[in-house]
């Protein structure tokens, strides 16, 4: 791990995704229908990985390995359980948060993933 982190693009990204999250959790809180605490926790643990992903990877830690990976799960399952639940008047809301926010993000989390995977040296494969 360096001292001096290097803000690249998808560190950024991932880092500005994550603090986004936390405005929306409070809007989340109150306007979720059917069971909020489950969607606030998915949530709250979305942004926890993105951020968290954006600062190891800005620092260049191996521990990103672990990290980037369980949130591109945890945004993909968001993506899904979103188009599932929604009401019939909010379906294309819900398909077009996954495709421009939800979904590339975790493609950006699997890539962060697959890089640091390729970083770690053999033994630790």
């Amino acid at each position: 791990m360096t001292t001096t982190p290097c803000w690249t693009w998808s560190a950024r990204v991932l880092t500005a995704a994550g603090l986004a999250l936390i405005p929306w959790l409070f809007v989340l809180a109150r306007v979720a229908g059917a069971y909020p605490v489950a969607w606030v926790g998915l949530d709250t643990m979305e942004a926890i990985g993105l951020v968290g992903t954006g600062l190891l990877l800005a620092h260049r830690d191996r521990r990103r390995v672990a990290v980037a990976p369980a949130t591109a799960v945890l945004l993909v399952v968001d993506a899904w359980f979103d188009i599932l639940t929604a009401d019939p008047g909010a379906v294309l809301a819900a398909v077009l948060m996954a495709a421009c926010l939800e979904l590339p993000l975790a493609a950006l989390c699997t890539a962060v993933a697959r890089d640091a995977l390729r970083a770690l040296p053999p033994r630790l494969r």
